[in-house]
């Protein structure tokens, strides 16, 4: 049978499997996404729409969009004058949520149309706006900081030839260090850009962990003079990108130096299992909240805490080091405690699993 014929039998099929398409598209998405018909009762009720309005799917489907969601229809009718539609909706819990989002007719004009309704919680956008505000301010200071210390450094050394050699040289060393402060900063930016862009893995290769993890913290000397460094993997491999790999460990490492006291010990260490490799990480330092530690892979988040905030930082190096090692087939917990230090563990699984 070419492509081109089609039979009942086929036909069917094709219809189930767009259905099935249908369906997990939808429900890949992060907003809510609801289909009402023709005669305005809910045909479909995506996840993200449970759990954004609280309502499962078997309480609405087949049910009148006017009888779960108020003032929906009217809203959807009156949107091309301007503006997002507004709902309230209430869960099984009984709590009234406010939805803001955005509907279109499918069909022809002029004949009784379906709609297709995409919302989000009016507070998750507010979130996801603080969010954004709260970035580019931290961006914005992340910047300012070093090019203020690099502009009074070098006046300072412009203006005055005859500083002794030592404090010319400190200098200079402040300086370098600013700069390396913000070729960090403008290089997790570049990396976020590639995630969010779906532009991840270049190349996959066996790499070497002893070797990647000294390039690491050669990098961090400076930094790592504060801390004892326990490096234990012995001739372990990992199978991935070297350059987004040497990111998600220089990440974790810059964080556990951040965080750590002065003297702080670091640790590193590697488990070959079966399929992959495991590699933990673990400092001294401050330790998080346990109320924090489902937040900390998010974009732009920052732990809530006046030592993280004197310590600086964009926010985006674990959303960085989270969606590298997922890009890789792996995953990245974490473990914590307010004064307890903090412990990463990363799993890779070997290229072949």
């Amino acid at each position: 049978m070419r492509w081109s014929e089609r039979s009942p039998r086929g036909s069917a099929l094709a219809g189930t499997c767009v259905s099935d398409v249908l369906t997990t598209l939808l429900d890949l998405l992060d907003e809510g996404v609801c289909i009402v018909d023709a005669e305005g009762q809910i045909a479909r009720w995506s996840s993200a729409a449970e759990g954004i309005t609280g309502a499962p799917a078997a309480d609405v489907l087949g049910k009148p969009l006017a009888q779960v969601v108020p003032g929906a229809v009217e809203a959807f009718e009156h949107e091309y004058a301007g503006g997002p539609i507004q709902a309230s909706v209430a869960g099984r819990d009984g709590v009234p949520r406010l939805l803001v989002g955005r509907a279109r007719p499918i069909g022809s004009p002029g004949k009784a149309q379906s709609w297709l309704w995409v919302f989000q919680s009016e507070q998750r956008i507010r979130e996801i706006d603080q969010l954004k505000a709260e970035f580019v301010g931290t961006i914005s200071h992340e910047l300012r900081t070093p090019l203020t210390s690099i502009k009074a450094y070098t006046a300072t050394l412009r203006t005055n030839p005859q500083l002794d050699e030592g404090i010319r040289s400190e200098f200079l060393q402040i300086v370098e260090a600013e700069a390396d402060r913000l070729t960090r900063l403008v290089d997790d930016l570049l990396v976020v850009t590639r995630i969010d862009s779906g532009f991840m893995l270049r190349r996959r290769q066996s790499v070497p962990l002893q070797g990647l993890l000294e390039r690491v913290l050669t990098n961090l000397a400076r930094d790592m003079e504060r801390h004892p460094i326990v490096l234990d993997v012995g001739s372990v491999e990992i199978s991935g990108d070297p350059d987004r790999l040497h990111e998600v460990f220089a990440n974790l490492l810059e964080n556990a130096v951040k965080y750590s006291p002065h003297g702080g010990e670091i640790r590193i260490w590697a488990e070959r299992l079966p399929d992959g490799v495991r590699v933990i990480v673990r400092d001294s330092g401050m330790g998080i909240a346990e109320s924090e530690l489902s937040y900390i892979f998010d974009k732009f988040y920052r732990v809530d805490s006046h030592l993280t905030a004197a310590a600086g930082g964009s926010g985006l190096g674990l959303y960085i080091v989270q969606s590298i090692v997922r890009a890789h087939g792996g995953t990245v917990g974490v473990v914590s405690g307010v004064g307890h230090g903090t412990t990463f563990t990363v799993y890779l699984p070997d290229r072949n699993t």
